[in-house]
């Protein structure tokens, strides 16, 4: 017995009366089409998700553009600081070193007499004031010294995982700080990137030494934003918190070195 063919009737009737028009559709052309509506419905949807997708990581990245741009426009103000510093500073020394010799030469200031004259005390007034830009300089040092402490967050986020010399836990160098994938980390103090790079532990990580002995280390990141050499101030963005290397999930692994020894990097983050 001959399968019988199945077919979907459409009828559109005209609103003053006049003769339907009828459609006969094969069920199989009428299945096809329906399933292809589906799928066409399907992949707009995923296009616009994939769109908006993109569209929030293009508004990330500007975003980190423009954060970058600041930071460097503020580092190079500290550098250019740095520079009038350093010529303050050899100027007062030159200036310290003619005084002292010439002080060698005149009465102590405890023993002078009666009708002192005047050039002596116009003296005790510029030595008052290279005291008082001495003061000035040793204050913006500390400044300096300051921003190569590593004592801010490299991220937002909560501490999963403490630094451990060893025992029960076993060896953990750093700390690692649970955050959302693609949250922004920052460099904690100001330093150079001494390395940028590959670990199989820590999947994608950076290396900044801060002088005085002092280094820090960002491991697991999705993406870096900076290269071996780069100057990077305090709070200068290096990268993005990711899933690289042996990790569980999203996180960062902060570690301090001091003198080539990692200590606990909590007791320095304010």
């Amino acid at each position: 017995m001959p399968k019988k063919k199945l077919f979907v009737t459409i009828q559109i009737l005209p609103d003053d009366l006049s003769e339907a028009w009828t459609f006969r559709l094969r069920y199989r052309f009428f299945e096809f089409l329906f399933y292809a509506t589906v799928l066409a419905l399907f992949a707009v949807g995923f296009a616009a998700v994939k769109i908006v997708q993109i569209q929030g990581k293009v508004l990330l990245a500007n975003h980190l553009a423009t954060r970058n741009q600041e930071l460097m426009e503020q580092q190079r103000k500290m550098e250019l600081l740095e520079r009038e510093l350093a010529s303050v500073s050899e100027k007062e020394r030159a200036v310290r070193s003619i005084l002292q010799a010439f002080l060698a030469r005149t009465p102590a200031d405890s023993a002078r007499p009666a009708g002192t004259p005047s050039w002596v005390a116009d003296l005790d007034r510029y030595l008052e004031d290279i005291r008082t830009v001495d003061r000035r300089l040793e204050s913006k040092d500390a400044g300096l010294l300051k921003e190569k402490q590593p004592s801010i967050w490299p991220v937002k986020g909560i501490v999963s995982q403490r630094f451990s010399e060893g025992g029960p836990e076993g060896r953990h160098e750093g700390i690692d700080i649970l955050a959302g994938e693609n949250s922004l980390v920052v460099s904690a103090a100001k330093g150079v990137v001494t390395e940028a790079g590959w670990d199989q532990d820590l999947g994608r990580y950076i290396r900044v030494n801060h002088d005085f002995g002092v280094e820090t280390v960002y491991g697991h990141l999705a993406r870096s934003f900076v290269r071996t050499g780069d100057r990077v101030g305090k709070g200068f963005a290096l990268g993005l918190v990711g899933n690289t290397g042996r990790s569980l999930g999203p996180h960062l692994h902060f570690e301090i070195i001091f003198k080539g020894k990692q200590v606990d990097p909590l007791p320095y983050l304010q």
